[in-house]
């Protein structure tokens, strides 16, 4: 029986993947659980194995093809078995970094587009109203235990979920539980690689086997992936007296994959301007003193304050698509976060609806996670805007490199005291400069420079968006 072979869905926000290459070609014969082929997304490479028996009738998407999560890539079916008559998929092409992978054959040409249901698939079994539940509260799914039949997700699992039910165990116990588990041999080896429990990884599979997309998915979910594979090992390759070649480790090669997207595709533009931040400072003194527990910082008050800034223009909280420019109803503000072998940017979502405590007590959850590799797929996908801060370091002023596929990226230096002119006499106060990167193909420089402008407003006159 003819079965298509589908772009899978690695995390809940991928939207497509690219072709990294073919391990069979057209004709092949492929047996369940071998390595079909591998595919590269923002945040990992993985090779996909084959879900059954049979030959490799036709191949869609060649090496570099951009498909979306669903679409058909490929037939698999008997040797001899008529094809359908349905023309082949176009997708986006994209080699750059591909290498020299040969493309394969293409053997279904002149086939039509499959139905648009095909592009419905979905492996996680849960209630509709426990997805909306748990995407509203920010709950990786793929991380409660679901408690209906068959191990159905239900809407009461995800309201008594709690963060603590990690999905991550030690190797060992992985060992044990993949030889109960039916799942394809390179699934358990990357289970026991990731230390995933793969029992997990069932119970989202539902009855089907488990395939390594299945347990990337939860490895991503557990925050297993942020660490790298092999990059705790300390290996060095290649080294000889006078240098040595440091391993290239998962997330090391997504942060330069995203900065290199981002300097080769934005048209990015620095605006800088200096601002008092006396008030800003006795405010975070009043906030202190009232909540001695919550240890607000500097950067808490200004995600408070850029997110109060981003809805009074809109343009700065935007993206670049295909279609036209994105503007975002939510404004979700991400921090940027150095942990070892790179930086992510986990988001606080709604940043304009939160008092400036809780946005505090959520930054440190998501910073204290950030640094242990305990946050989900979702919590590193969701910003609409950058923002980072290098004043603990001692420096005064950079330019930050945008965040794709945002439109803006805030940076801020150290407060120290400057002379300004305060009522014709110089004085010193403590001030900063603010560098504000924008997407000059999404926003122009005036606007740019009003956005900046506003949050300067807000940064030396806290205390007017704030209300208090």
């Amino acid at each position: 029986m003819i079965t298509n072979v589908l772009m899978p869905k690695l995390g809940l926000v991928m939207k497509k993947g690219r072709i990294i290459k073919w391990y069979k070609q057209a004709g092949d014969y492929v047996k369940e659980g071998e390595k079909l082929f591998q595919i590269s997304t923002e945040k990992v490479t993985i090779d996909v194995e084959s879900k059954g028996n049979g030959y490799l009738r036709a191949i869609y998407a060649q090496t570099g093809a951009i498909v979306p999560v669903s679409g058909i890539i490929g037939l698999l079916g008997d040797k001899d078995e008529p094809l359908p008559d349905m023309k082949s998929p176009v997708y986006e092409m994209d080699n750059e970094g591909i290498g020299d992978y040969a493309a394969p054959n293409n053997a279904g040409a002149g086939l039509k587009p499959a139905p648009a249901d095909v592009y419905k698939e979905n492996n996680i079994k849960a209630s509709p109203a426990a997805k909306r539940l748990a995407k509203e509260k920010g709950i990786d799914i793929l991380r409660v235990r679901g408690t209906g039949p068959g191990g159905r997700i239900t809407e009461s699992d995800v309201i008594n979920f709690k963060p603590a039910e990690t999905a991550g165990i030690n190797a060992e116990d992985s060992v044990a539980l993949a030889k109960d588990a039916r799942s394809t041999p390179y699934a358990k080896k990357l289970a026991q690689e990731y230390g995933v429990n793969i029992q997990r990884v069932s119970q989202a599979a539902g009855d089907r086997k488990i395939y390594a997309h299945d347990v990337i998915n939860l490895a991503q979910s557990s925050g297993s992936l942020t660490n790298g594979r092999g990059a705790d090992k300390g290996e060095a390759a290649g080294g000889n007296e006078q240098s040595a070649i440091l391993p290239l480790t998962d997330i090391r090669k997504a942060v330069a994959e995203r900065m290199s997207y981002s300097a080769h595709t934005a048209a990015p533009v620095t605006l800088g301007m200096d601002v008092i931040a006396a008030e800003l400072l006795k405010l975070k003194i009043a906030m202190a003193v009232s909540y001695p527990s919550d240890k607000i910082t500097i950067n808490d008050i200004l995600v408070k304050l850029a997110a109060m800034a981003l809805k009074k223009h809109p343009l700065a909280n935007a993206s670049l698509e295909d279609n036209g420019i994105r503007v975002y109803n939510i404004i979700n503000v991400g921090i940027g976060v150095a942990i070892e072998g790179g930086l992510i940017v986990p988001a606080i979502t709604d940043a304009d609806k939160k008092s400036i405590v809780r946005i505090s007590r959520e930054s440190r959850d998501l910073i204290e996670r950030a640094k242990t590799g305990r946050l989900t797929y979702e919590e590193l996908s969701r910003g609409t805007f950058t923002i980072t801060n290098l004043g603990a370091f001692g420096i005064d002023m950079f330019t930050p490199i945008i965040n794709p596929p945002q439109s803006t990226t805030l940076g801020v230096g150290r407060i120290i005291k400057k002379p300004v002119v305060i009522d014709d006499r110089v004085e010193a106060a403590p001030a900063m400069v603010l560098s504000l990167t924008f997407d000059h193909r999404i926003i122009d420089g005036a606007p740019a420079a009003q956005f900046l402008q506003t949050i300067k407003l807000y940064v030396e006159n806290p205390y007017l968006v704030l209300g208090v």
